[in-house]
Order: C-alpha cells, then structure tokens, then sequence
C-alpha cells in the first residue's frame, strides 16, 4: 500500500552535509511516497512554522508525518556565544521548548489526520560529557513526554547514540570548526569522501559531531522504519 510521508526537519533531515537518512527509508520502503522538508539551520519554532504552511497551503494530503527538531535551538546559541556571530535564527530556550512542541502538535492535529512520528536528538559533538550534550538529554526528555501526551511516535534514536558515543574518542566538533561547513557541502556529494571525513576525524556516527554518517543515518533510519512497519 502506497503511503505519502512528510519529513520536515533542519539539515538531519535535509541530508545535504553528511548522509541522509530519508533516502535509506525511501529504499527500504520503495513502495512509499517520502517528500523531504528538511532545511538546513531551521529550530523548532521554524520547522513547526513551515509545517503548518505546508498543510494549509499544500492539496496533498500526508498519511505520516516526521518531525526532527531541535539541535539548532541549542547549537546556534553556542555559536553565537563563542564566535560572536551578531545574527541567528530565533531559538526556543530550553525551558520553552516543551511548550512550543505542545502547541505545535496540537496546532497540527487541527490540520491534518496524519500519524506523527518524532525523533529525539542524536548528539551535539560526540563528547556525551559535554554541557551541550547534557541540555540536549533534557530536551529528549521533553520531546518524549509531549509525544506521549499527543499520541505520537516517538523513534528514540537517543540512546542508540549514546550507546556507541561512550566508546568516542575524537574532540573534533563542527562548533569548533564552523567554516568546515560549507567544505564539507560539496565533500558530501559524494559517499566515500563522507566515510572519509568521519575516519579522518576520528569520529564515530557523524562528520563533524552533527551532521550523519551512514552509521549514524542507519540508526535513524532503522527506529523510524520500526514505528512505519506498524503503522
């Protein structure tokens, strides 16, 4: 049965930098009909702010919709604070985020029947130490209690990070190193340069602390493939 999926989200989703984990769904699930709306940068109040515009302007009615939000709304902050940047997005603070996912899911609900799944955050910098990494624990906390309130999916690929992350050793951190960003654009055009960047760095599932490997696409991919086996 053909099913349309919406995935909206920032460049997770997008899978410009690094590797995409909606392409793997899509060839597990040829079958489907997956659109990406990933834009890279985006935060939460972004993300949910495009999605109610999607609904209401767009005549294409989704059966599922998946919702990755939130790293920018810790990581853009931190940018901001250690290279001095004068302009960023807005950004929900971390004691809001819980409220905004709340109202951005029951404003949803008004306008679609689709099935929602959301995701937790999968790491900020592969040092699980971090104090980034420890607000981000915190937020997955918040995104898996609203969830639960709304009758969503949640595909926790939290602790499947952290389970491999415990064993990094590399420092290397795309907060560090914010002018490797556009570098790293045109090296993910294709998948051996990838794979290349994240051994060179000596990083475990992503490029540059963020942005996926194929390791760390996969594991999206695989607890998103779960929830949409069931549904």
């Amino acid at each position: 049965m053909t099913k349309k999926i919406l995935f909206i989200g920032d460049s997770i989703t997008e899978g410009k930098i690094g590797i995409g984990y909606v392409d793997i769904i899509q060839h597990y699930f040829p079958e489907f009909r997956c659109k990406n709306h990933g834009r890279g940068g985006d935060t939460i109040s972004g993300i949910f702010t495009r999605l109610l515009k999607i609904l209401k302007t767009h005549t294409e009615n989704y059966d599922i919709i998946v919702i990755e939000a939130g790293h920018n709304d810790l990581f853009l902050p931190y940018v901001k604070k250690k290279w001095n940047f004068t302009s960023i997005r807005k950004v929900t603070p971390l004691n809001k985020i819980k409220d905004l996912y709340d109202k951005g899911l029951r404003t949803i609900s008004l306008h679609s029947k689709a099935k929602i799944i959301i995701t937790t955050l999968s790491c900020l910098g592969e040092d699980l130490n971090s104090s980034i990494n420890q607000k981000r624990r915190l937020v997955n906390d918040q995104i898996k209690e609203v969830g639960s309130k709304h009758g969503a999916y949640v595909a926790d690929v939290s602790p499947f990070f952290d389970k491999i992350l415990r064993k990094s050793i590399s420092g290397y951190n795309l907060m560090d190193h914010p002018l490797n960003l556009p570098l790293d654009y045109f090296r993910s055009k294709r998948v051996n340069w990838v794979e290349k960047i994240s051994r060179k760095r000596q990083l475990m599932l992503t490029i540059d602390g963020g942005h996926l490997n194929s390791k760390g696409a996969i594991i999206y991919a695989r607890e998103i493939s779960r929830i949409l086996d069931i549904i």
